[in-house]
Order: structure tokens, then sequence, then C-alpha cells
């Protein structure tokens, strides 16, 4: 028997990694994960400047295997250039429609989040072309509070404004 015992110990150390591996698939149903899509955007140039409005739904979903439920928190939103990542608007000002933030997603739950752009302040002239040079995307971050606190970039699809 003394032959088997390295034998043994291996299969048992495979078996062991093979639960630890599969046993909680995939990071999402453990954490939080977030998406933006919807993703709208519409540029009217206006007399003192250019007027940049729309929204997105911000989709966020707590995975069942979570320690708990998920508190969230805005970081930032923002517009850049879909080809090399410029910023064209930073500090977008998006505003979550019926709920207040941080917001709590229960384990084993989602919520979308529909958001609208304030367009009550004009951005200079000038940007209007930039906006309508080539596709963009909408960027941003949110914060939550499990696996000790993780921040997750979002990425809208590339699109080109309407009014371009």
């Amino acid at each position: 028997m003394l032959c088997c015992g390295p034998m043994i110990r291996a299969l048992s150390l495979v078996l062991s990694s093979a639960v630890l591996l599969f046993g909680c698939g995939s990071k999402d149903n453990i954490s939080l994960s977030a998406t933006v899509s919807k993703v709208q955007l519409s540029v009217i140039e206006q007399a003192l400047g250019t007027q940049l409005s729309g929204g997105f739904d911000l989709n966020l979903e707590v995975g069942a295997e979570a320690d708990g439920d998920g508190t969230v928190e805005l970081e930032s939103f923002s517009i850049v250039r879909a080809a090399d990542q410029g910023t064209l608007v930073g500090a977008l000002q998006a505003v979550p429609q019926g709920v207040s933030f941080p917001l709590k997603v229960g384990k084993g739950q989602s919520k979308a989040v529909p958001f609208l752009l304030d367009d009550s302040a004009l951005l200079p002239s000038a940007d209007k072309a930039n906006l309508c040079a080539g596709e963009v995307q909408l960027v941003g971050a949110v914060k939550h509070n499990l696996n000790g606190g993780e921040t997750k970039p979002l990425r809208g699809k590339a699109l080109l404004p309407s009014g371009c």
C-alpha cells in the first residue's frame, strides 16, 4: 500500500481543487455585476452653446452566492471618443430616475435604474463638432461594498449621437 499513498493524495488534491474551482461558479455569482444599456445621446446646437441630452439604464445584479446585499454608490459618468477613449464631456450630470443612491440591491436580485442627462447646462458651441466627429461611448463607474469594496467600470456601446 505504500505505492498508493502519493496517488491517493494527488487524487484528493485534484478533487479539492475542482470543488473550489467549480463550486462557486463565476465571480458574478458572489459579487455585483454592473452594465449600462439603452444609451441615447442627442446634440442640438443652440444660440448660446450645444445642448447634450439623452439617457441610459444602469443594470445592477447581486449574485445568488454573494455574502449579502450590495450597497451601490455612483462614482462618475463621462463621454469619450470610441476610437481613442479621449474625454469629450467629463463629469456628466446623469440623474437617476425614481431612486436615490447609495442604492441597496438584495442578494440574488437585479435592478435596472433609468438615468436622464441634465441638459440644462449648455456645452461650448465647439463641442458639437467634437461629439459628432465619430462614435462616442458613455463610460463611468460604480462602487459597491461586496468583496471588500470594489469599483466596477462601466462602458456603453459605441454610437453616433443623434443630431449630428
